[in-house]
């Protein structure tokens, strides 16, 4: 194969990892993605050449490109590269002629998934096989395999074993195999496949870790045979797991047995079991989830769930019912609980009836004892019209006795399973409003915890099932609770809950929360960490708000923030409302950089003198002496009080373009208009000593002998400061 130049090497690896790293921050459909997607399908191309593959492997940490060691492996750009492949248990990756954009875009977003994930479903290869990419082949790394520092071949590329035709040469374990080496040896020796299934799990000794090997191994197999086997991937596979011991070939049927990926399969298997070996196959698999739930009815719920997702006829479930009966029976299920497993239909109605019978005549504590709560959870799971014993329920968390409160306060995060798995949000719901209103009633401080610690753990529920509709109604609940309760210790409780939620209520009330001094820190830090999209929800603060102490704080907050909050402040200045304006300048001055001067440059036009006030302020904060000409103009102003402004800015910003400007405007005839107070030169005679140039004293020394007498008076006493201070400068030069 042809050299690759070690400069194209360099940017071909590199644009690989970056392409593959990119995914984690941004989605394969972002412009970002889409260009580092095109651009290494051009460097592939670049890289192949003429040739017909283009390889990368394994040997050690060393990298082989087209089986030619690359120079330096150690080098970072190569080392992440090997990192990336090693992770996956990636030894060889090839690509080959006819690779296309969308291939390369597929390729990515596997290698994208998480790790663990990917290796669940089969490995890298199986996900290619799955979605018919065949221009993009891996093998596993084979520790002690032929070649290639220890890889297995690849047909066409290398001289590994295996190296000719598909079907030509055993692979030494099936993970090293490419598909169609796989689907050669599922039509023709399907023995074979089994026995490299095997040879793992014997090699580990029979351990979960080597069973576990085994069955990944299986479902790349099925994922391989699906794609490329077309319709004989059914006989296919089962001739695999029937080609195992008896022992094990039920065990693999066992634990596939409700898996839909392997429907068909298992069907084709089943219709070889007798009724009493199926009764025994399901039996030893309920029993496998009796061990892991405890919990008797969310077990009735898995079975059911379980025993209808077995691909058998209605005919031949019936049949097995009693034979599974006793064993059923066994794990400490009625005969009630297993009629409903095999989907006899139930009258809930009496349960219903008798329990809300109880609700009126019993002690409300024994409503919430295991027997009572027990039967709540049944009508939860069982009947669709429980809504009126939930809502009894609810009213268990009002009680009088604080005792009864508490208990009940209690239920509702044992409740809460029961609620989601069988998708009730529209009691979940009823739930959140029933511990928010305890929240806001309650006396007893020693039930504030059970109630936000449940509504937390109802949040992190609704989040990992993107239910953000019902998440928003606990922060709605929360916002003006955490105002009314912010110097309560479960103030901070709740700002932990509402950062998790995340959405307009949280940074509404983050906001408005700012002004509460037990909180301000903790959620001034959370809409820091929110970033720009808490910006506008601050800027909305500013731009309202009278009361300085929250300016102050929003601005601490934006301060913090940084990024992408100036670009906000200037599109705000644009409002029709001067005191938004104004305060718009004010936090330019501590959040602004030089793009700001133009915008508060435009502001000293504003027909509000406040505004021009502040943007002059804010101007002098960002841009020093860079604001000169802004300023020079500003001292022209008609209002007095923008020009005292500017004369004292200019006195600490000013240069010889400042003083000329000072002489022209201290000379001219209108210089005191009706509302200018004479102060205004002596304003002048100040800005220039301020200034302090040369030709700033000689003016000053013409002013000295003005007829007016006040005026030459601070002319003469501005000057001789001045002189002092040119003089002291001359010294220090010498």
């Amino acid at each position: 194969m042809a050299t690759i130049a070690p400069m194209l090497m360099t940017r071909l690896v590199g644009q690989l990892t970056g392409a593959l790293r990119n995914l984690k921050v941004y989605p394969a459909s972002h412009a970002t993605s889409q260009k580092l997607f095109e651009s290494a399908l051009n460097l592939i191309r670049e890289a192949m050449g003429g040739e017909t593959t283009l390889s990368f492997s394994l040997a050690g940490n060393i990298l082989l490109i087209n089986d030619k060691p690359v120079p330096d492996s150690k080098r970072d750009v190569f080392a992440n590269f090997i990192s990336e492949l090693g992770k996956r248990s990636i030894g060889m990756l090839v690509f080959r002629q006819g690779l296309d954009r969308d291939q390369v875009q597929a390729f990515f977003e596997i290698m994208a998934q998480d790790v663990e994930q990917v290796k669940a479903q089969g490995g890298v290869a199986a996900l290619l096989a799955m979605r018919g990419i065949s221009n993009v082949q891996v093998a596993g790394i084979s520790y002690g395999g032929k070649g290639g520092g220890g890889m297995d071949g690849i047909p066409g590329v290398g001289p590994g074993v295996g190296g000719g035709s598909p079907g030509a040469g055993r692979p030494q374990s099936l993970e090293s195999a490419l598909p169609e080496q796989l689907i050669a040896m599922l039509r023709s020796d399907p023995q074979m496949v089994t026995e490299m299934l095997l040879k793992g799990a014997v090699a580990m000794g029979s351990t979960d870790e080597g069973q576990a090997r085994m069955l990944a191994e299986l479902d790349q197999l099925i994922g391989v045979s699906k794609v490329q086997g077309g319709s004989d991937y059914i006989s296919q596979m089962a001739n695999v797991v029937g080609s195992m011991d008896q022992a094990q070939g039920q065990w693999v049927t066992q634990v596939k047995l409700d898996n839909p990926e392997w429907r068909d399969v298992i069907r084709e298997l089943l219709d070889g079991y007798s009724d009493e070996k199926l009764a025994k196959l399901i039996g030893d698999k309920a029993e496998v989830l009796a061990i892991e739930i405890k919990d008797d009815l969310a077990l009735v719920e898995k079975l059911k769930a379980m025993l209808f997702a077995v691909p058998v006829p209605p005919d031949r479930r019936e049949k097995v019912y009693p034979l599974l009966l006793p064993k059923l029976k066994k794990y400490g299920l009625s005969r009630e609980d297993c009629d409903f497993v095999f989907g006899k239909v139930l009258d809930a109605k009496p349960v219903l009836d008798q329990y809300l019978a109880d609700l009126q005549s019993r002690p409300a504590a024994e409503m919430l004892d295991d027997a009572g709560f027990r039967t709540l959870r049944w009508l939860v799971r069982r009947a669709e019209g429980c809504g009126p014993a939930f809502e009894g329920f609810l009213g268990l968390m009002s009680n009088p006795d604080s005792a009864v409160r508490g208990a009940a306060l209690g239920r509702s995060a044992d409740i809460l399973p029961d609620l989601l798995a069988m998708e009730r949000y529209d009691l979940v719901e009823r739930l959140i409003d029933g511990l928010s209103l305890r929240l806001r009633q309650e006396i007893d401080a020693t039930h504030y915890p059970w109630v936000l610690g449940t509504l937390e753990r109802i949040t992190e529920e609704l989040r990992i099932r993107q239910k953000h509709g019902l998440a928003s109604r606990i922060s709605g609940n929360l916002a003006d609770l955490l105002l009314l309760l912010s110097e309560k210790p479960v103030a901070r409780d709740m700002v932990r809950i509402l950062s998790k939620i995340d959405d307009d209520n949280t940074l509404q009330v983050f906001v408005q929360a700012l002004l509460k001094e037990p909180v301000f820190e903790l959620v001034a830090e959370e809409l820091a960490v929110k970033g720009e999209r808490a910006i506008p929800y601050l800027l909305g603060a500013v731009k309202e708000s009278e009361d300085k102490t929250m300016r102050f704080k929003t601005m601490y907050v934006m301060n913090k923030i940084g990024a992408g909050v100036e670009e906000h402040v200037i599109r705000a200045l644009a409002d029709d409302r001067w005191f938004v304006r104004r305060n718009m300048c004010v936090l330019l001055g501590q959040v602004g950089g030089e793009n700001s001067l133009q915008a508060l440059g435009g502001l000293l036009e504003d027909r509000e003198s406040r505004v021009k006030l502040e943007a002059l302020r804010s101007m002098h904060k960002i841009g020093g002496a860079g604001c000169e000409p802004w300023v020079i103009r500003a001292v022209y102003d008609k209002d007095p009080e923008v020009k005292k402004e500017a004369l004292s800015l200019l006195s600490r910003v000013g240069g010889e373009a400042s003083v000329d400007g000072l002489c022209e405007l201290y000379q001219r005839k209108d210089i005191l208009g009706r509302t200018e107070p004479p102060e205004v030169k002596k304003l002048i005679i100040a800005a220039l000593g301020g200034i302090g140039t040369k030709n700033a004293a000689s003016f000053l020394m013409k002013v000295a002998k003005d007829k007016d007498q006040e005026l030459a008076g601070a002319a003469y006493k501005t000057l001789q400061e001045l002189m002092k201070k040119l003089k002291s400068q001359e010294s220090a030069k010498t």
